[in-house]
């Protein structure tokens, strides 16, 4: 039974892939492409293709979970609901975990690798949808997230800036948190507990015959940096941006399973 649903797993995610592939090939090339000819107002087109991102990602996360290929549960998602201008963190395990944090972050901007920009399976989303890459200059990349931050745009950013290898001891940069003092931007931090061998770094995708990709992701408490900065006033900024990065990193360590 093991090896009937692990081959039904391979086949059906081959597909299932390969369609979504596809489709972001499709939608990416042409459709946002023709959006940015058409729809002239840059605050307008942003929005609604993040609208059209987040919608057809949800689609994409509910047919796979039907499909019996993954299984997500978020818990606490009403806190987001009132999130504006807000910096979201979380550890980062997959693959995946971007897309689905895309599905429910409210106006989600991404601080992404500059390489995406080039791909042309998603370079049209990408700037259509504003994100910022990581390849800008820091005092670039701060300029961009604050005027999104001023936008009321919700930013993620994966602080370990690539998937994790060591589960028993992720390592934060502190780039968010610098952009969060400057800015003054409250930070939502997020668990991230992933059980399965696909999607993980260096791990062939079809590795989910041995089991179905179970996410349970935790949305905890947001961090308030004007608190924390008021209880900090004698220290450096630079020391109290890498205080944050320690203090939200042991908390999401402790959360991981």
């Amino acid at each position: 039974m093991h090896c009937v649903a692990g081959l039904y797993r391979v086949l059906v995610s081959s597909i299932y892939f390969a369609f979504f592939g596809l489709g972001s090939l499709v939608i990416s090339m042409i459709f946002f492409n023709l959006m940015r000819l058409v729809v002239r107002n840059k605050e307008n087109r942003t929005r609604i293709s993040r609208n059209i991102t987040k919608y057809a990602l949800k689609l994409y996360l509910s047919t796979a979970c039907l499909l019996g290929i993954f299984d997500i549960k978020i818990k606490n998602l009403k806190k987001t609901q009132d999130d504006t201008g807000c910096i979201y963190i979380a550890n980062h395990p997959s693959l995946l975990d971007v897309v689905i944090l895309d599905s429910f972050v409210k106006n989600a901007n991404c601080v992404i690798k500059s390489t995406l920009k080039s791909n042309p399976f998603i370079s049209g989303i990408i700037a259509c949808n504003r994100y910022v890459a990581n390849s800008l200059s820091p005092e670039d990349i701060l300029k961009d997230c604050k005027e999104s931050l001023a936008r009321g745009d919700n930013i993620i950013v994966f602080p370990e800036g690539t998937r994790t290898i060591n589960f028993d001891k992720i390592k934060f940069k502190h780039g968010f948190s610098s952009i969060a003092v400057v800015c003054k931007a409250n930070i939502r931090p997020l668990v991230i507990n992933f059980d399965g061998l696909a999607l993980r770094k260096n791990v062939p995708w079809y590795q989910i015959y041995k089991k179905k990709l179970t996410y349970k992701i935790e949305i905890l408490d947001k961090f308030d940096t004007s608190e924390y900065l008021s209880l900090h006033q004698d220290k450096e900024v630079s020391a109290v941006s890498r205080g944050i990065a320690k203090e939200l990193q042991a908390l999401i360590q402790s959360k991981v399973n």
